[in-house]
């Protein structure tokens, strides 16, 4: 209940005492003690969570031993800085004011001293009244070493967790699957234009209705295709913009089209929303999800039922013993009695019973489940009911799940109740986050790893315990983790968990909502963490922002984090800076600063950023930021700066200056104050995104001595050319990249011969694309050593010899787009046996010249999506293409008398070419003449693979 703030102090402890010469020179011993404390407290915590939930005696020890915890972070922190800051100067000025300095050291030295003493009575005031209370013995933690021992003891587990491992299992409802996909793709089901699926949450009635809409049955019925979430917080503006982005009325009116409402609550939400559907005029089809029956009932009702007993054993089995490796665990019939009453114990419910499978994923016993099974019992007994039956159960077998959690996850969960409901939250900016907060633990490294490895195995764990999911990058040569989201049951335990233990404040103004008014009485919160969500589409003055933010100062303590989000809609809200931020004292040691989707209304970050001289994590990512002042290199311990905003931003010359730099992206709209940027002396940069030729200098890159991922853009001309300085650092052996994604333009008007064998060799390469230029292939022979390229795309490139034949013989290229591109004095593209291994997702659009490609059997055996657009000249589709048995998704749009005479037929006989891809599921056929034609008017980026897309919307359009 209050471990984690525990367990942030102790990281603040152990990271200071790392580097004790440096920050605790004379406090070092009383620091080493403070430790031992806390080491106990995190044991007594962890008694108070299991044996005292409803103690209110218990209860407020813990909120007392949480504050201690805030307060000791806060005066070390404090210290460090103070002594870092005053350390700064240079010449002969740094040599004055280092003799200054030793007193003030001196002066701090004993404040800090005096703290430190004050906080270690208090403690051990706490652990004695403790002891008295009965909650927990000393006699096994004197010295703290066999407390180390508990908390440790799932650091090797943990290191074994693997992306394989995460699996989302489906059990039970294929009945339900089977009815539904009928009941919306059977034509003579006209009457039952909207089905509502309900139930009570937990239930799965979201992954249910992934599962319809990405069935092939469905896809091959329907032309049309948008995924809309409603949640809690509805605004009708919003959701129809959603919609009428994917779905046009008039589209819909003309094409058989399917949507997905998810989690919809209300009735009255519904009538407003159904008038933008015309039902009477297109074959078009509604699903919704909802808990509400009665709002179920207004249209066709399907009422999602329980998992019986067999399907919930299943399910508790897959979760449970996902990672034993082979061990026979199965297979015991006592351990199978046990789980089977865990399962009714769980109400048959999907979410409780995936919960419980991930606590005793942990467990290898039968003693270690049949106490599991009564911490379940004792934890549903404490239920109090809730909105609605079940709901408190569910949320305490939730929260079990959650006290089983190691003490560093703990933090590391509730810090996700910070993002709105059905987000997906990007996981490469919340490894960074945690980071920044100290919650990732430099005891879980491992040689040659980084903290952010360690942060993605947290993000397993916690996935392998059903805490949360996860996606995966498609075209990842490596199980990636691209994003993670929460079930919103669990996303409620979540923020009621993190407001219990005072972890986190979330505002959330959305919907005409007034959150502040839950706080107004709480004027002893010491919550550090403050999250802030805006109306979509609404402009905030000034006073609008900086009112919010003061009022949640007024109940908050010392702020570690403040994020505000501006809407899903990017770049929607308009605000100025709140001036508040720099002004305030409570802002001087925050870690965490996230502004993101806003308007700054002209204006830049302040001057005054400089004050937070604590800051760490720093983003402005989708907003309307024109400046960055020159005082961001002040900002001696940011580890994150994410300047990637929506238009042109001018930056300094001053991040050589930022010496604690570990993660640096830039907007493709950068422009440099002053000429190039310099990048010397980033000795702890891991992470360099956006980087481009034409503001940083390359030969910098070469003493980025810890850089692993590198995201770059180079440019071809007469007057200048990058590439092979580029090329010669990627395939050189001094760089510790793990990572890289090349861009390369061509500027000039005479095209540019690229070294594409070069290109091909470096190892680190995982996507490129190349823009204009000329790739002569023919010049390219076999063997070529062995690429780790995944994803390419030629834009607007003109082409001597076969590209097939020398891009099939890649081993890890899974995706490849051709646009725009020219064949020089060639005219056949040939596909051999054997040739594109791995290959999941082919473009082929608007080549020019393209009169036949040859696809031979066995060429591109894991093929699942092939595009064939705008290719005037090509005679006819592949032969080869019947062979492809893994291909899902066909897209033809090719000129009608291609259609006509190739794939439909005339007088009632079918295109020789239809037999071709009659195997295939989805097959969409559209001729010119349609609104499509001009799509390729859109420039390139300098980012050509990055989607922009809300996160609460999914959109597929067939294009018919």
């Amino acid at each position: 209940m209050g471990s984690e703030a525990v367990s942030l102090a102790l990281g603040t402890v152990k990271d200071l005492l790392a580097e004790e010469a440096r920050f605790l020179s004379g406090v070092a011993d009383q620091v080493k003690e403070v430790e031992v404390y806390l080491i106990r407290m995190q044991c007594f915590l962890k008694d108070a969570d299991k044996r005292q939930l409803n103690d209110s005696t218990v209860r407020n020890y813990v909120r007392e031993i949480r504050r201690l915890a805030y307060r000791t972070e806060d005066v070390l922190e404090k210290y460090a800085v103070e002594i870092e800051s005053r350390r700064r100067g240079h010449g002969f000025r740094k040599a004055f004011r280092r003799f200054a300095c030793l007193i003030s050291e001196g002066i701090s030295l004993h404040r800090v001293g005096s703290e430190i003493a004050s906080i270690k009575a208090e403690i051990s005031t706490l652990t004695t009244n403790l002891q008295t209370y009965g909650v927990i013995a000393l006699s096994s933690t004197e010295d703290g070493q066999s407390s180390n021992a508990r908390l440790d003891q799932n650091q090797q587990r943990l290191r074994q967790t693997y992306p394989d491992q995460v699996e989302e299992y489906f059990v039970g409802m294929e009945d339900d699957i089977r009815q539904l996909v009928s009941l919306i793709t059977q034509e003579e089901n006209r009457s039952h234009r909207v089905i509502s699926v309900y139930g009570m949450g937990g239930l799965g009635k979201t992954t249910l209705a992934r599962k319809i809409y990405k069935h092939i049955d469905v896809e091959r019925a329907f032309k049309q295709f948008a995924w809309v979430s409603v949640t809690q917080q509805y605004n009708t503006t919003t959701v129809f913009r959603d919609i009428l982005k994917q779905l046009l009325y008039r589209v819909q009116k003309e094409t058989k089209s399917f949507v997905v409402l998810d989690d919809l609550w209300e009735i009255e939400d519904w009538k407003r929303l159904s008038v933008a559907f015309p039902f009477a005029e297109a074959d078009s089809k509604i699903l919704i999800t909802t808990r509400n029956q009665k709002l179920a009932e207004v249209e066709f009702p399907y009422r999602l039922n329980f998992l019986n007993e067999d399907e919930g054993w299943e399910l508790l089995q897959k979760r449970a013993f996902a990672k034993r490796n082979g061990a026979d665990c199965e297979s015991d019939p006592r351990l199978e009695a046990v789980g089977r009453a865990i399962v009714r114990k769980c109400g048959n419910l999907p979410l409780a019973i995936s919960a419980i499978g991930g606590v005793l994923s942990q467990k290898t016993s039968l003693e270690e489940w049949e106490t599991v099974k009564n911490d379940v019992d004792s934890y549903i007994r404490m239920s109090e009911g809730g909105k609605e039956e079940g709901y408190g159960a569910v949320l305490q077998v939730l929260a079990l799940s959650y006290d089983e959690l190691p003490y560093h996850l703990k933090p590391c969960f509730l810090y996700l109740g910070q993002y709105r409901e059905d987000e997906d939250i990007d996981a490469e900016m919340l490894y960074r986050m945690w980071t920044a907060e100290g919650m990732v633990s430099s005891d879980h490294r491992r040689k040659g790893e980084t903290l952010t490895d360690v942060a993605e195995r947290y993000l397993y764990e916690m996935a392998s315990r059903s805490m949360l999911q996860v996606k995966f990058y498609e075209f990842s040569t490596s199980r990636k983790v691209e994003s993670c989201y929460l079930h919103d049951l669990m996303r409620d335990f979540c923020l009621a968990r993190g407001k219990e233990v005072e972890f986190l404040k979330l505002l959330d103004f959305r919907g005409g909502n007034d959150p502040l008014s839950d706080y107004s009485t709480e004027r002893d919160d010491c919550t550090p963490r403050c999250s802030i969500h805006m109306e979509d589409g609404k402009k905030h003055c000034l006073g609008d922002v900086d009112s919010m933010i003061s009022m949640a100062l007024e109940a908050s303590g010392q702020l570690r984090s403040l994020t505000l989000s501006g809407g899903t809609e990017r770049r929607t809200a308009s605000i100025s800076f709140p001036e508040v931020i720099c002004d305030s004292t409570k802002f001087k040691y925050v870690k965490v600063l996230k502004f993101e989707g806003y308007r700054f209304m002209g204006k830049g970050l302040p001057k005054g950023i400089k004050k937070l001289v604590s800051l760490r994590f720093l983003s402005v990512k989708d907003s309307d930021l024109e400046t960055l002042p020159s005082s961001i290199g002040q900002l001696q311990f940011l580890e994150t700066l994410d300047i990637r905003v929506s238009y042109q931003i001018k930056v300094p010359d001053v991040f050589r200056e930022l010496k604690g730099l570990r993660h640096l992206y830039f907007s493709v709209h950068t422009e440099v104050e002053g000429g190039q940027l310099s990048f010397l002396g980033l000795s702890k940069l891991e992470t360099l995104v956006g980087f481009n030729g034409n503001f940083g200098d390359l030969k910098h890159l070469s003493g980025l001595n810890n850089l692993r991922f590198l995201g770059a853009t180079v440019h071809i001309s007469e007057e200048k050319n990058d590439l092979p300085q580029m090329l010669n650092y990627l395939n050189s052996n001094r760089h510790k990249l793990r990572e890289a994604h090349l861009n390369i333009h061509a500027d000039g008007e005479e095209e540019v011969v690229l070294p594409f064998l070069d290109l091909l060799s470096c190892h680190c390469l995982r996507k490129s694309a190349i823009f204009k230029g000329r790739c002569e292939f023919q010049k390219v022979r076999a063997p070529l050593s062995p690429s780790n390229l995944s994803e390419l795309l030629l834009w607007d490139c003109s082409i001597e010899g076969d590209p097939m034949s020398v891009l099939g013989d890649l081993p890890n290229l899974r995706r490849l787009l051709f646009l725009l591109v020219d064949l020089v004095e060639r005219n056949v593209m040939i596909s051999d046996a054997n040739a594109f291994p791995k290959l999941a997702s082919l473009e082929i659009i608007d080549i020019k010249n393209l009169e036949k490609w040859v696809v031979a059997e066995g060429s591109m055996p894991n093929l699942s999506h092939l595009t064939i657009e705008e290719c005037d000249e090509l005679e006819m589709i592949p032969d080869g293409l019947r062979f492809i048995t893994t291909l899902r998704r066909l897209e033809i749009y090719m000129p009608e008398e291609f259609i006509v005479q190739r794939i439909n037929g005339i007088d009632g006989r079918e295109g020789p070419d239809r037999d071709k891809i009659r195997h295939v599921p989805v097959i969409k056929i559209e001729s010119y003449g349609s609104i499509l034609k001009n799509k390729h008017l859109i420039q390139p980026t300098d980012d050509i693979w990055s989607e922009e897309s809300s996160s609460s919307v999914d959109c597929k359009s067939s294009h018919h």
